[in-house]
């Protein structure tokens, strides 16, 4: 729709970043991760398909989001963008992960801190679980 709709390189990475940001919130660095390495190399066809699905609607939800919207189908439609994002989501999930350096030792904790530390607050979709 947006034809002379340009995107700078400044302006890409902080798109994939915001994205990388967003998916790592709600808690699914895997599964996100899992999905673009599957679908990494269908990223042109895919982006052909959501403009020609969905840039109809954009316009109905204003004028920012269908700009944004095929930004997004620019920036994303080239596979090296989708590494960067696969990139990043790595990078953010291993530094959750990552152990502290400062504690060499296990420091021995009683039962009752043990169960605190379990009910811990759940993240994104696994808020919904009862268990």
């Amino acid at each position: 729709m947006f034809w002379d709709v340009e995107v700078t390189p400044e302006e890409e990475d902080a798109i994939i970043r915001k994205t990388a940001e967003k998916i790592h919130q709600y808690g699914m660095d895997v599964i996100g991760i899992m999905l673009l390495e599957t679908i990494k190399p269908m990223t042109f066809i895919g982006t052909t398909f959501g403009r020609f699905f969905l840039s109809p609607y954009l316009p109905a939800l204003g004028k920012e989001i269908d700009i944004g919207g095929e930004k997004l189908f620019q920036i994303f439609e080239k596979r090296d963008n989708v590494e960067k994002l696969i990139v990043l989501l790595e990078e953010m999930a291993y530094e959750e992960r990552e152990p502290d350096e400062k504690s060499e030792e296990p420091e021995e904790t009683a039962p009752e801190e043990e169960y605190q530390e379990e009910e811990r607050e759940k993240k994104g979709w696994r808020r919904f679980l009862p268990f």
